[in-house]
């Protein structure tokens, strides 16, 4: 049995990590057998960071690697059909999401005000009275300097609203009308995607580049889509 240790599930999405949510939802689009154990805290957890699996006693940490490693054991079925050129779109459309549309995300939950005034009592609010007072400004602080590090955290908010904007709009160039990312059939890219998309569209934190991919009906409802075909064990949020 795989056993995914991810993060507490909130506002009614199976993660509100994009990263623990894509190793779920690709365990589901592959139908593998797995067991969710919630972690608090990742320092825990192996490099200090959620999503991991342990499988035959062995503990696999960061979605990229867990996804190889499934694919080593299990054979890679979503992707077996795709060409070269489509193999190497899906690695430039995976990297778009989880290392530019991240960082847009992070900075409209943790830096934006706006944002933080929804993430503070989702995340936080179950701590103890004493940790709740300093944890919060702790772990913000964290992630602020990280984004100041990458580069993110360096431009305004109209900046980095302009940036997703142009990233939203330029995948759903690349999605146009086809259900799924790659054509007709889903494939592990839309693992990555589906989560990015749904914690955007469907999470309370409401901001211009929210509104802005809603306005998209292809992005839109490929979320509203996979969302049937993967979790229709979850009622849709209502964000």
């Amino acid at each position: 049995m795989i056993t995914l240790c991810q993060f507490h599930r909130i506002w009614g999405l199976p993660n509100a990590s994009p990263f623990c949510m894509k190793v779920e939802t690709y365990l589901r689009m592959v139908k593998l057998p797995y067991e969710v154990k919630f972690i608090s805290n990742p320092q825990q957890a192996p490099k200090s960071k959620l999503p991991y699996i342990k499988i035959d006693g062995k503990n696999c940490p960061d979605s990229e690697f867990i996804i190889d490693e499934l694919k080593d054991r299990y054979g890679d079925e979503l992707d077996k059909h795709l060409t070269s050129e489509q193999r190497a779109l899906a690695v430039l459309i995976d990297n778009v999401f989880c290392e530019r549309l991240y960082w847009v995300v992070v900075y409209l939950r943790w830096k934006s005000d706006a944002g933080w005034a929804t993430i503070k009592p989702a995340y936080f609010g179950h701590l103890p009275i004493i940790p709740k007072l300093f944890v919060p400004a702790m772990v913000r602080k964290s992630m602020v300097k990280a984004l100041d590090y990458q580069g993110t955290g360096r431009h305004s908010l109209d900046e980095v609203i302009h940036q997703g904007c142009k990233t939203i709009d330029a995948l759903a160039q690349l999605l146009g009308d086809n259900p799924f990312f790659l054509g007709d059939k889903p494939t592990s890219v839309d693992a990555t995607a589906f989560s990015f998309i749904a914690n955007l569209l469907m999470s309370p934190v409401n901001n211009t580049l929210k509104q802005h991919a809603l306005k998209i009906d292809t992005v839109r409802t490929y979320c509203t889509r996979m969302w049937d075909i993967y979790y229709p064990d979850f009622p849709k949020p209502t964000n």
